[in-house]
């Protein structure tokens, strides 16, 4: 359902933080390579700024990736439901495109709009649902995420985590093949964060007879492990890991163990034995 291979990305300006892009570019993605098949659910983990908003942005085709020096050709390739989303022809990119539901860090709700006019705003131009049809799943999204009293009200008038759960709405609202999530539970506090992730799961995978693929990006080593068993681990624009997350937390590098175990250390034990980590490293930390 997605692949990326060899993809590149600098952006113009002064280089500070990740590697120099040659002159004055700050390159950002080094050669990022990785595929999703249909129904898998994985989380992109790595540490903030490693790049993880720009894959998401070159998949679905909002940011180009680096072109060669000679010519108009992209580094790498880039597909989104077997669609070269660079090469193709624009009716197949954007039919593709419409099987796809995406949450932006910040909900990126149209503010002039309200809750109910944002998801509406999605399903007309997204799909070919009749408006009764529309009315059906706006009810049921608004009162799966809790805010079924919002259908009247502005962005302004939400809070954050409020804003958050009606952006995964409109994400799902169109029934895509395909949903993603870039930082889902970025600054919010804990109880929040959870009821975040649940959503998401219980919404993502209510799509009868058509498993969803689900994409979370994120930068919490907790949410990571307890969206997906599948990690893809990022870190200085290039993929350092991918695969299960309990082999990765004990047999991965040094860097790797480190980045995921450190960030569970000192965990209430109950609380980890809850997230199932292995054995193993439950007995070396916690005796």
């Amino acid at each position: 359902m997605i692949s990326l291979k060899s993809v590149k990305k600098t952006f113009p300006g002064s280089a500070s933080g990740l590697a120099s892009g040659g002159a004055g570019g700050m390159e950002v993605l080094r050669g990022i390579s990785f595929e999703l098949h249909p129904g898998e659910r994985v989380s992109l983990l790595g540490p903030g700024g490693c790049g993880k908003s720009t894959v998401l942005k070159i998949a679905v085709g909002l940011l180009p990736p680096d072109k060669l020096d000679d010519g108009e050709i992209p580094r790498g390739s880039v597909t989104l439901g077997n669609i070269d989303m660079f090469h193709g022809a624009a009716a197949d990119r954007a039919r593709v495109l419409r099987q796809v539901g995406m949450a932006f860090q910040q909900g990126a709700l149209f503010d002039f709009m309200t809750v109910r006019e944002n998801l509406l705003f999605a399903m007309e131009n997204m799909t070919t649902m009749s408006p009764a049809e529309m009315e059906g799943v706006l009810k049921g999204l608004l009162t799966g995420v809790k805010l079924g009293h919002t259908e009247s009200m502005f962005p302004y008038e939400l809070s954050g985590g409020m804003q958050r759960r009606v952006g995964i709405a409109r994400a799902l609202a169109t029934s895509p093949s395909i949903a993603i999530f870039d930082e889902p539970t970025a600054g919010l506090d804990p109880v929040t964060s959870t009821i975040i992730l649940n959503m998401i799961h219980e919404l993502g995978a209510s799509q009868a007879g058509n498993p969803r693929t689900l994409l979370v990006a994120t930068s919490n080593v907790e949410i990571a492990i307890r969206f997906a068993d599948r990690v893809i681990l990022m870190n200085e624009g290039v993929v350092i890991a991918d695969g299960p997350w309990r082999d990765l937390i004990l047999h991965g590098s040094e860097w790797v163990r480190h980045f995921l175990g450190v960030r569970l250390i000192g965990l209430d034990l109950d609380y980890a034995r809850g997230l199932n980590l292995p054995k193993e490293f439950l007995n070396a930390h916690w005796g």
